[in-house]
């Protein structure tokens, strides 16, 4: 324990977050923010860093998900878009509006088709925006 809380509450995460440590020379680490960001770190080797800061979202960014394959990240923004990204260099490669503007609160990849994005909006939608060329 630390003062008066314990140790859980100390290292508690708030919001989305994924770690891949797949490899035992790299672990990356991303998290979103609802000042509309993504943020991608490297973990390991070395000492942390943030290697990209994705931006773009004009509202809070309620989920991510990396592709099978790691070189691309799909977000969901209470903005009411969802967005594709090259996390290597921080580019947008997609942005799709929701239909009826409504905000976005999850989205993932089809496990076995990083071409096929699934997304929900805040009226419990369940969307299929239109596939996208892979990077």
């Amino acid at each position: 324990m630390a003062g008066d809380t314990t140790l859980s509450e100390n290292y508690a995460f708030a919001g989305v977050y994924h770690v891949f440590d797949q490899h035992t020379d790299s672990a990356v680490l991303a998290c979103c923010s609802l000042d509309g960001t993504i943020s991608v770190c490297r973990l390991a080797p070395g000492p942390p860093a943030v290697l990209q800061v994705l931006r773009g979202h004009g509202g809070g960014v309620a989920d991510f998900a990396w592709s099978l394959s790691n070189d691309v990240l799909v977000s969901a923004s209470l903005d009411g878009t969802l967005r594709l990204w090259a996390p290597a260099d921080g580019r947008c490669i997609r942005r799709v509006p929701d239909p009826d503007g409504a905000a976005l609160l999850c989205c993932a990849f089809q496990p076995l088709n990083n071409n096929l994005t699934v997304v929900s909006d805040a009226p419990g939608t369940l969307l299929h925006p239109p596939p996208h060329s892979p990077t």
